[in-house]
């Protein structure tokens, strides 16, 4: 029997086959090499052509060989093939058959059949699993039981198309840019549908939805997004106090964690993962991320934006070199993760749950460790922070996303309302 564990399959000669078809053929099969295997099935698959052609093989008087192929824009339904020697006559026979089952592979191509194949070119464009994820997540909830998904793309056309969509957007009352990431997949696709020959033109691309189809997102309430000065006192009070306290705890520095992300607006997933070796005299070299859902650290920053610089304020370095002070008196690594007690990461989600519970020992709203790099953002827009260096400190592609999505008031109900009335007020004359 062939070794089937050496067969490779990166060669051209073997393309046009599946790994599958390879093995099953040459597990039937005694003393075959890769080459061996691909030159005995294009043998059989040409043999298994020419035995099932239904129209006969003859030579004419001439001495060329001649037979006929199915074909609808002639008048009888035929075409003639003729040629000067049987072999060749059995090579357009076998080409003639192969461009028809080709041609009936991609009209049976649907977006479910070619979604896995588009997944996997996509893949070799991103860096991101992440954003790989989060299609997946929409293929499975938009997509999989969809009808639409199983219909031959060389059929779609502009008004089923137009009907799944704006359907789509009723039923689960979207919002445009819900809908703009849901249909990713149904723009590409079909763009790669034909970048691949299958149809000429994307349809879903005249697809047009009035915006007011969409559920309008006001902007969430301040309260909700950031931390008034006072509640961050507060947080801080109540972490210090368990640093301080809880000496023995396994993950102990995630109280120093909490105060970081006031002194820095980074990311969770960056916090875990920051190092001793990130830092770069009075700034850190923020490089790398946990992933949480693959449980690992990544040589990589959530977005495009790449590797960037967040300046170390004076508290900032406070809290690194307690960390370090901490590592040191209890004999853990002092040279790995700053905010970690083992050659691990520091813990993504017990943070993440004790900033929770911070919150609800304050006796404030609760709100996650992302509204501290909100509360951050705004902090430094407050001050006169030029845009662009929160822009860039933040990793953000552009500053309408700081603005936009990042801005709030951090002061309080009864504070906005004084601050609005002294600015309105005519004073006496």
């Amino acid at each position: 029997m062939a070794n089937t564990d050496s067969l490779q399959l990166n060669n051209t000669a073997s393309a046009s086959y599946t790994q599958q078809e390879l093995l099953r053929y040459v597990l039937e099969r005694d003393n075959l090499s890769l080459d061996g295997v691909v030159s005995e099935m294009k043998k059989a698959e040409r043999k298994r052509i020419i035995d099932n052609h239904p129209y006969k093989i003859f030579q004419c008087k001439d001495g060329r060989w001649r037979t006929c192929v199915k074909d609808d824009s002639k008048k009888d339904g035929r075409r003639h093939l003729v040629k000067t020697t049987l072999g060749d006559l059995h090579i357009a026979i076998v080409d003639y058959y192969q461009d028809e089952e080709e041609t009936e592979k991609l009209n049976r191509a649907t977006i479910e059949t070619l979604y896995p194949e588009w997944l996997e070119y996509k893949r070799l464009h991103t860096n991101s699993e992440g954003y790989i994820y989060r299609i997946s997540t929409e293929w499975e909830k938009h997509y999989r039981n969809s009808d639409i998904v199983r219909y031959p793309i060389v059929d779609l056309n502009k008004l089923q198309l137009d009907k799944w969509a704006h359907t789509l957007i009723k039923e689960n009352d979207m919002t445009k840019k819900q809908y703009y990431n849901t249909t990713v997949i149904m723009r590409q696709v079909l763009e790669y549908a034909v970048d691949s020959k299958i149809v000429s033109e994307n349809v879903f691309s005249r697809v047009k939805v009035d915006s007011d189809m969409f559920r309008k997102k006001p902007k969430p309430a301040s309260e909700t997004q950031v931390f008034t000065p006072s509640e961050v006192d507060n947080l801080h009070d109540i972490a210090w106090d368990a640093f301080n306290t809880r000496r023995n705890h396994t993950h102990q520095l995630i109280p120093l964690a909490l105060m970081f992300f006031f002194q820095t607006g980074m990311r969770i997933s960056e916090i875990c993962a920051i190092r001793y070796e990130d830092i770069e005299g009075d700034q850190l070299h923020v490089r790398r991320m946990f992933c949480d859902y693959e449980k690992k650290v990544k040589d990589d920053t959530k977005g495009r934006f790449g590797d960037r610089y967040v300046p170390l304020t004076d508290d900032a370095v406070i809290l690194i070199n307690e960390a370090r002070k901490r590592q040191l008196e209890q004999g853990a690594p002092s040279t790995g993760y700053i905010f970690s007690m083992s050659d691990d990461p520091a813990p993504y989600g017990e943070i993440r749950k004790t900033f929770y519970k911070y919150c609800e020992e304050a006796g404030m709203l609760p709100r996650s460790s992302h509204k501290s790099r909100k509360t951050v953002i705004s902090t430094l827009i407050d001050y006169g922070v030029n845009i662009n260096t929160i822009r860039e400190m933040m990793g953000q592609k552009d500053e309408r996303t700081t603005y936009g999505n990042y801005c709030f008031d951090r002061k309080d109900r009864d504070e906005r309302h004084q601050l609005i009335s002294n600015s309105l007020s005519r004073t006496a004359s």
